[in-house]
This record gives structure tokens, sequence and C-alpha cells, in this order.
């Protein structure tokens, strides 16, 4: 079995086992917050919010276009859900957790196809958030970060 990185920076074994034992509770915590933020998304989202959360949408595409990992434009069409959520202090927690979704963002996105694959998840999320359908936005959200969830470093065994 083989760990495919986006870089030829070394990592260590032990740094290798402390992400791989961090991502389940970032997961955890992401669903149990991402999907309460899409709810409150789709109820309160603004004509501003959709546009931002277009916004980012574009730019994922463009990045899945061009062959990159999409890491901006799923971090900005976060923000964006957060934003349209208006909630103070769960965007005060999702800031406290923002190195955690950045890491598992970033390894998520490095299992192949998966750029095409959380594109479309942005946008099932994005379509029930602009269709104001609370329990759409938060079943897409979770579906999504059941995707995010699968990915090889929660299976490697390094013995």
């Amino acid at each position: 079995m083989y760990l495919v990185r986006d870089s030829l920076d070394a990592e260590s074994i032990p740094d290798l086992l402390a992400r791989r034992d961090r991502l389940p509770d970032v997961l955890d915590a992401r669903d149990a917050l991402e999907t309460k933020i899409a709810e409150l998304a789709a109820a309160r989202r603004t004509l501003e919010n959709l546009a931002e959360i277009e916004t980012a949408l574009e730019s994922m595409r463009e990045e899945v276009a061009s062959g990159q990992m999409p890491t901006e434009g799923d971090r900005r069409f976060h923000a964006a859900v957060v934003a349209a959520a208006d909630s103070k202090l769960l965007a005060s927690f999702y800031e406290t957790m923002r190195d955690g979704i950045a890491e598992s963002r970033k390894e998520s996105l490095r299992q192949p196809g998966r750029a095409e694959d959380s594109l479309r998840d942005h946008e099932r999320i994005a379509r029930a958030i602009r269709a104001q359908d609370a329990a759409g936005a938060r079943e897409a959200m979770h579906t999504h970060l059941e995707r995010v969830r699968t990915v090889r470093l929660l299976n490697w065994d390094p013995n």
C-alpha cells in the first residue's frame, strides 16, 4: 500500500500516525457542526450569501478543470456557508477548528477522483441552500462529510 502525497516533503511516521489518530475526531466534530451550519444557512441565507457561495463554487470548478486540488474553492465555499448561517457562536466554533478542517480537507482531496466528487457534493449543498431546504442542506452536508471520512490514511497500518 502506498500513501500518495501532493508534495515531495517527507512526513515522519510519528506525524502521519498523529494525523491518522486526530482525523476521526476532527471529522466527527465537522459533521456535528457543519450539518447544523448548512441547515441554518438554508433558512437564513441572503442574496449576498448566495452570490458568495456561487463564487466559491466557480473557484472550485476552475481548480478542478485545471487539474488542481480545489482546496481554495473548498475553503471559500465552507466559509460562505458559515457566513450564511448567520450565527456568531457557530462561526467561532468553526474558526477554532480551522486547522483541523484544513487538514481533513487536504487529506480528502488527495484521494483519486475526489476533487470531482467533492465539487458535485458542494453543488448539492448549494442547491439545497438556494432552495431554502434546511433538511436537504443538512443531509447534503452530512453526505459530503461522510465522503470526506473515507481516506486511505485512516486504514493505514504501518505494522
